[in-house]
């Protein structure tokens, strides 16, 4: 189901008389196209420059300690926090947040490090549960890191932890979300599942539908459905769905709704004081690929584990994790992002990929236990068998199962090789030695 209105057909163009041959009338009707490129390309330019300048003057500003100076490329950390500041207790229920009275201090759900160069972008997401050192030497959940000292503590905590150090950074609350969401006349998002959340305040059907601002609070903020790796995808992906429609052309190219937004996202978003009108264009610019498509998204590896508290958490993966952030902190990672013109994938759910584990490393019980840590993720396991040597551990997949075959490689320890299979009828894990850790 779609909202955009189709646009009546222009009149029949009507040639002026005297525009003959005789008069040099081939030359003269070309001109009609040439000006209608020039306003055109004049519009989408007025367009990329009014935007940021209007967003600049009316953004909120935050002190952030610890940032990096400019460099390329440039990291910017997006939080999205669980405050409820400027809502109502009458919101607060709407919205299902719980009160704001029974948390201690603030914690972020939403830790992503957008990575921009030169119009491309790429997507970071760190688990909210990781578990590190933060920015006083304690050690604990990464979420926790802005009650701690502000947002300048997540910056240095995610320092740490990957040796990326961001730029800039980008705050959301609960009401800034909703109210972004609502200028631009809310969000468009195809599921294939209905889904339904109490606590998140959910109840969606399955299918393509418009979430308004609180439907999509819910729908980014849902985690009992499944885990925090799907909650990471569908943040992802509705990011990218958020910037499709901030760049349609109904929006950029119409001032009523330029204004409002630019008021709304200054009252609900805020930024650090460095951030300018230079920085908000390159934002913007890189926005194109992310609004295309194109923007590669990837989800920090990790380990889940129980602490002696009995509490679950999550571990960095290692070496897979300091791999994927050396691609960040030099921008390599930007070169990966490819527009291949084929829609979207939906997110997929660990639950729906039956896996295989096959050993292939002659290391007598490691299949059974890369099998026992994938079941712990959410797969369904379908054998446990023994596999001629290999020695890289190579995922194999029916024809059209790429996208699980891809969600599996994250998930199984040590490099991997993807290879299409007509010879397998789910995704099969061959393992190397390369997969004991």
């Amino acid at each position: 189901m779609s909202r955009r209105r189709a646009q009546a057909a222009p009149p029949p163009a009507v040639e002026p008389q005297g525009w003959g041959p005789e008069v040099g009338g081939k030359g003269r009707r070309r001109r009609g196209p040439r000006r209608l490129l020039l306003l055109l390309f004049v519009a989408v330019l007025v367009a990329l420059l009014v935007v940021p300048f209007l967003v600049s003057a009316r953004l909120t500003r935050m002190p952030v300690e610890g940032l990096a100076s400019r460099g390329s490329p440039t990291h910017i950390l997006l939080m999205g926090s669980d405050s409820r500041e400027g809502l109502s207790p009458e919101e607060q229920r709407e919205l299902s947040t719980g009160r704001a009275d029974v948390l201690t201090g603030e914690r972020i759900d939403t830790i992503l490090l957008l990575t921009v160069d030169r119009g491309q972008a790429a997507m970071l997401s760190f688990p909210r549960d990781l578990w590190v050192e933060r920015c006083d030497d304690s050690v604990g959940r990464l979420n926790v890191a802005s009650a701690i000292d502000g947002p300048g503590c997540l910056v240095d905590t995610i320092h740490r932890a990957s040796g990326i150090r961001a730029h800039h950074a980008v705050r959301v609350t609960f009401g800034g979300f909703r109210d972004v969401v609502d200028a631009v006349g809310g969000v468009e998002l195809c599921l294939e599942d209905p889904i339904a959340d109490r606590d998140a305040g959910i109840d969606l059907p399955a299918g393509c539908q418009v979430l308004d601002g609180a439907d999509a609070l819910g729908y980014v903020r849902v985690r009992k459905i499944d885990d925090d790796f799907q909650r990471m995808q569908r943040q992802q992906r509705f990011v990218k769905a958020l910037a499709r429609e901030m760049t349609q052309p109904e929006v950029l190219f119409n001032p009523v709704a330029l204004w409002r937004l630019s008021g709304d996202a200054g009252d609900a978003v805020e930024v650090d004081r460095s951030m300018g009108v230079l920085d908000l264009a390159q934002l913007a610019w890189a926005g194109r690929s992310i609004a295309a498509g194109t923007v590669a998204s990837y989800t920090v590896p990790v380990d889940p584990r129980t602490t002696s508290g009995g509490a679950a958490v999550l571990d960095l993966r290692q070496p897979e994790a300091e791999v994927l952030f050396a691609r960040f902190r030099d921008g390599s990672v930007l070169l990966e992002a490819v527009d291949d013109g084929e829609p979207e994938e939906p997110a997929l759910s660990r639950s729906d990929v039956l896996v295989t584990v096959a050993n292939g490393a002659g290391v007598a019980g490691l299949a059974g236990q890369v099998a026992d840590q994938l079941a712990a993720l959410g797969y369904p396991i379908g054998e446990v068998v023994n596999a001629p040597p290999t020695v890289t551990t190579l995922i194999r997949y029916p024809p059209g199962a790429a996208a699980a075959a891809r969600l599996v490689a994250g998930d199984v320890p040590g490099p991997t090789a993807l290879e299409e299979s007509p010879d397998v009828d789910h995704v099969t894990v061959v393992l190397s030695p390369e997969a004991v850790t």
